[in-house]
């Protein structure tokens, strides 16, 4: 026998129990049965994963398999946030932009003092080849990102003149114009649905191409069509929001605040703070509130409008996404700025004015590192060898400077006008054929602005909000502010208004008058009493003369020149800034710096640096005046 026979078992017969409904649906007799039946759990985990991952999950479980399970964890869960958390996913998108400049930045650097041992000139040399390549990748990623990185970066061309290298000014500039504008028909859509009517319904005429469009919304414009027969169609200007907007923001902000809370917690309701004027600016009914009250309190001072104009609100079309409000003809400030350098290059037998702001910029430069603040400013800043005058002359040079090159560009302009109606004789007013003239050389007529004088009325109106009103609109970047035909100002975007209590205002006016007397001790107690700290990074207290630089930073001038201690220490600014920082920042300091920075910023991107605490001591004295009675 090959094979060993099994052992016969006893048969015993067991009755089958017949299968109905009621056995087939009988319950287990105990839990007993149920967890004789149900399978162990490590089965069950087994049974979720594909077959080849199932040597992860049971045991033994070696480093090796812990360290392969903690990263494949972590790739799911990296996958899980970027997909469905939208701050994690813009943070990503952010460093994976912004990392490569960076590491490329301090590549750079090292290979150049580290490595290679190169001379200061060469290491500066090798920065600007940098720059010239970098500075557009970090516009095409703010462009990328949108948001709140658009409205930082808009900050930083205006207050960055002088102070940023000038490659990334000039970059940054053109988000002050506006980025590029969403579809007619995504827009159409939004103005809809947020009014409830139809665009026919609405509007008699609408222009598809938007004059302007910024990081929250862009603006078209329209004539609203009549509500009664006989009545003419009203010109307007209408600004629709873009719709992922708040949650962009929402996202940015929140990773800012988690950013505050990390590194300076003290600061967290600066953050918090910052958080709330945005939310505001995404209400739109909130913006046409601001409007109507800073054109209120305008008037209650006399400025508006005989000295600015602030557009009405049109309140029939007023929702939180979309706002109608008058149409304001006029020049951009920062196409004013433009268009006066472009005149002054060419009356120094240069192209254009890009070269000539090279030029500015170094000089401005080296103004700020001398201390700063108001100077004879404008172009005799250039040094150009074919206008030596200008140095020995000074601001009058400067004065006839602009007047011979004012005066050029009308002769020129006039010269266009000559050929166009010789053209019309000739072709018998033929339009199509007059446009065959229009050549490079035959730009279209600019218009004529004082810039000084618009300069100076904006830095004393906004003054006069700070200061005096308390109600103050917190965003005056150039690309907000028009020079209307008869010399006004025109006012806009209302979205960012800040206020101060009558107690800060107050404040803010003394430390303007101890600034404008150079008071050093009187500054720095101002800003310690209101509860402002800054510290060296070691911990050291900062004195006096610390205390009163900052100070000017933010409420004076932009002041890069050596700072020497109270102890007789002289040390370089920019290292003070490094090894500094800041602890406590009143409300009434970060509003006052972030105004402040902005029309020193806009007027040194003039080339006429100011000292903000001479031009507001007048409204400053008015101000205690009035609080004192």
């Amino acid at each position: 026998m090959l094979f060993p026979t099994a052992r016969k078992q006893p048969f015993t017969h067991q009755p089958t129990e017949r299968l109905t409904f009621n056995t087939m649906c009988k319950p287990a007799d105990s839990s007993k049965d149920m967890a004789h039946h149900m399978p162990r759990p490590r089965h069950v985990l087994s049974a979720l994963v594909p077959p080849f991952a199932n040597g992860l999950i049971n045991p033994p479980y070696t480093i090796r398999k812990i360290l392969l399970l903690i990263f494949l964890t972590s790739i799911i869960s990296f996958v899980s946030l970027y997909s469905f958390h939208r701050g994690f996913r813009r943070t990503v998108q952010f460093w994976r932009g912004m990392a490569p400049l960076v590491l490329k930045y301090k590549f750079v650097k090292f290979r150049a003092e580290k490595i290679d041992h190169c001379s200061p000139e060469e290491l500066e040399r090798r920065l600007n080849v940098y720059r010239e390549t970098s500075a557009p990748r970090l516009v095409d990623l703010i462009l990328r990102l949108g948001g709140i990185y658009v409205k930082i970066g808009q900050v930083m061309s205006t207050i960055g003149q002088g102070l940023l290298p000038q490659q990334y000014v000039d970059a940054l500039q053109p988000l002050q114009n506006g980025v590029p504008p969403r579809n007619y028909d995504e827009i159409s859509h939004i103005i809809e649905d947020s009014t409830g009517k139809t665009m026919h319904e609405l509007f008699d005429s609408f222009d598809e191409v938007p004059i302007g469009s910024a990081s929250i919304a862009q603006v078209h414009r329209a004539t609203l069509r009549p509500r009664k027969e006989g009545e003419e169609p009203v010109p307007i200007v209408l600004k629709v929001q873009y719709p992922d907007v708040a949650e962009l923001f929402d996202a940015d902000l929140s990773n800012l605040e988690i950013a505050t809370k990390l590194f300076a917690p003290e600061n967290l309701e600066v953050a918090k703070a910052l958080r709330k004027r945005h939310e505001n600016e995404l209400d739109f009914t909130k913006e046409a509130q601001n409007m109507r009250d800073c054109t209120r309190d305008m008037q209650k001072y006399g400025v508006e409008p005989s000295l600015v104009r602030i557009p009405r609100v049109v309140d029939d079309i007023c929702t939180q996404n979309v706002l109608a409000m008058e149409y304001l003809e006029g020049v951009s400030l920062s196409d004013a700025i433009q268009q006066e350098q472009d005149r002054v290059a060419k009356a120094l037998g240069k192209q254009d004015g890009d070269e000539l702001k090279k030029v500015l910029a170094s000089r401005m430069r080296e103004h700020f590192e001398n201390g700063g603040g108001a100077g004879s400013g404008g172009m005799n800043m250039l040094g150009d060898k074919k206008m030596k005058f200008l140095n020995v002359f000074g601001p009058t040079a400067t004065t006839m400077l602009r007047t011979y090159a004012s005066v050029r560009d009308g002769i020129e302009n006039a010269a266009i006008s000559a050929a166009k109606f010789g053209s019309k004789l000739r072709t018998g007013w033929n339009e199509d054929k007059l446009d065959l003239i229009a050549d490079g050389s035959m730009n279209k007529k600019k218009a004529k602005v004082n810039l000084g004088r618009a300069l100076k009325t904006l830095v004393h109106v906004h003054g006069i909000q700070l200061l005096l009103s308390g109600t103050y609109n917190a965003d005056p970047h150039p690309g907000n502010i028009l020079i209307l035909p008869d010399g006004r100002l025109g006012l806009l975007d209302y979205g960012m208004v800040g206020r101060l209590s009558p107690k800060d205002r107050e404040t803010v006016a003394r430390t303007i008058l101890a600034l404008s007397n150079k008071d050093k001790a009187a500054t720095a107690k101002l800003y310690r009493d209101s509860g402002y700290k800054v510290s060296f990074t070691d911990g050291r207290t900062v004195d006096d003369a610390v205390l009163h630089r900052f100070a000017s930073f933010h409420l004076d001038r932009i002041d890069l020149s050596p700072l020497t201690l109270d102890n007789g220490e002289t040390v370089d600014l920019m290292e003070l800034l490094q090894s500094t920082r800041e602890r406590v920042v009143p409300s009434w300091v970060e509003e006052g710096r972030r105004l402040g920075g902005l029309l020193m910023g806009v007027n040194a991107q003039a080339a006429r640096p100011i000292s903000l605490a001479k031009e507001w001591r007048p409204i400053a004295k008015e101000a205690l005046r009035k609080n004192n009675k």
